[in-house]
């Protein structure tokens, strides 16, 4: 038994010293590689199951910005999520259903592929074919904007509804790039519902609070069309906020963005006090304008007063000439010569070509973007610490629902600036008194040439004091006290 236990221990410590060698060669820094394709591109009359990747190592399951291989493949047309198969150096890609014949695909592997060493593809891989004899040339381009925001839809999710839509029918999808801009390829030519939506979560789904727009195209070869995404609600606007910008102005934010077609005025609003006084309204505008006016006011005010400058300069300058006697000018003999022969660096021209490493400012659209903000301009002033309402009538959005709302505010206390020259009464008196006053009246003072003495007032002979009496003198008298000696 002892003997089996030693056999046992050798055979244990053999195995851990012998486990493996350390690998050899160098480190893996570069990403998977596709080394084979099937069906080829541009491949026609296809009746393959799907599409197969194959790779020239062990790709991982977990790839950088997805959860899964499922989100790193786009089949268009699809109606879903495409299905996945996964071994070591193979991926097979299909969609929905199989293959529908006579339909082009195109299918997109979209960055982030990884190997198990955390190597990460940035390139991507695009394929198209067809189940039939031709491959579709249309083209579906343009951007998706984040309206409200005035800015691009990073990322955002296209898809391409064929018209009349039926219940088996799939989508073409596309998603946009880090500018919004999205193209839409081997679509074929017809009637279209196109959709561009900002998809925050990445599933692919339209869901509540996401925005998006939707328009009906029809398309021949190439369509080019601007997406203008919103939240589509089915409320109509109201008042979410309203700041007292100062006692003649209020800035109201609106829970809702307006119609772009309407028109704000003073019948939109109405203010009152708590008492039921109403409070007459100026202007209604919208924030940008606002600012807008803002904006000229400030330059128009600095043009004008750069002029004033100049002028007060130029009759400075005209004053300070006149005092001066005139001096003949000299004159001034010089050579003409021959202007400098211009020579043309070709190198130098060839070299400067265009900087593509300037980047471009992101694009804008060209619709203005819808108000929410809206500055409301008061005929008379509001008073401190006051409660006001505030109510918005028939405000109507961009999908043609109105409301009326009202909002409750109360202005701030009014500021009271400390007074500096005021006394402090609970400050010590340091001041030294002088004698007391005589018979009720004020405090005595002795005059700067009575030589101490204190005079009374209320008539009668004067007393003199017996006892050195202390002096302020006054503010304009330099003269020392004049102390008497007893």
């Amino acid at each position: 038994m002892r003997q089996l236990a030693r056999l046992l221990i050798v055979a244990s410590a053999w195995s851990c010293a012998s486990a493996g060698t350390p690998p050899g060669g160098p480190e893996d820094f570069e990403p998977p590689k596709i080394v084979r394709v099937r069906p080829d591109t541009n491949a026609v009359n296809v009746r393959a199951g799907g599409v197969t990747f194959e790779f020239d190592e062990v790709v991982s399951e977990r790839p950088q910005g997805s959860p899964d291989l499922a989100g790193l493949f786009l089949v268009s047309p699809s109606s879903g999520m495409p299905s996945i198969s996964w071994r070591r150096k193979t991926i097979s890609v299909s969609p929905r259903g199989g293959l529908k014949p006579g339909t082009t695909y195109t299918v997109q592997m979209l960055t982030g592929l990884t190997d198990l060493e955390g190597n990460v593809d940035s390139a991507g891989k695009v394929l198209v074919f067809s189940t039939g004899p031709t491959i579709a040339k249309g083209h579906l381009r343009g951007i998706v904007f984040d309206w409200l925001a005035e800015k691009p839809g990073a990322q955002a999710f296209i898809e391409a509804f064929p018209l009349p839509t039926a219940r088996d029918s799939s989508r073409y999808i596309a998603i946009a790039d880090s500018l919004g801009r999205y193209d839409l390829a081997n679509v074929p030519p017809g009637r279209y519902l196109l959709r561009g939506s900002i998809d925050q979560n990445k599933n692919r789904l339209l869901d509540p609070r996401e925005l998006y727009d939707t328009t009906t195209i029809t398309l021949a070869d190439s369509v080019r069309h601007e997406i203008l995404a919103f939240v589509h609600d089915t409320l109509g606007s109201g008042i979410q906020t309203v700041t007292v910008v100062d006692s003649m102005t209020l800035r109201v934010t609106m829970d809702r963005a307006l119609d772009t077609a309407f028109v704000l005025d003073t019948t939109r609003f109405t203010l009152k006090r708590g008492d039921s006084t109403s409070m007459r309204i100026a202007r209604v505008l919208s924030r940008r304008l606002f600012d807008q006016e803002r904006e000229d006011s400030l330059k128009t005010k600095a043009i004008q007063d750069s002029i004033q400058k100049a002028a007060k300069g130029d009759s400075a300058r005209r004053a300070a000439d006149t005092t001066k006697a005139p001096t003949p000018p000299t004159p001034v003999v010089t050579r003409r010569t021959p202007p400098p022969r211009r020579t043309v660096d070709t190198t130098a021209r060839a070299a400067a070509g265009r900087d593509t490493t300037t980047k471009e400012p992101p694009p804008k659209p060209s619709v203005a973007a819808p108000v929410i903000d809206v500055v409301i301009k008061l005929g008379t002033p509001m008073r401190p610490a006051t409660s006001y309402r505030l109510r918005a009538i028939d405000m109507r959005t961009l999908l043609n629902r109105s409301r009326s709302s009202d909002r409750v505010f109360t202005t701030e206390r009014e500021r009271k600036s400390a007074d500096s020259t005021k006394k402090d009464s609970t400050a010590k008196d340091t001041t030294r008194r002088g004698a007391p006053a005589a018979r009720g009246g004020a405090p005595a003072r002795p005059r700067p040439d009575s030589g101490g003495v204190v005079h009374h007032a209320g008539g009668g002979n004067a007393s003199p004091v017996t006892r050195a009496t202390p002096w302020a003198p006054l503010a304009n008298d330099r003269r020392p006290p004049t102390v008497v000696k007893q």
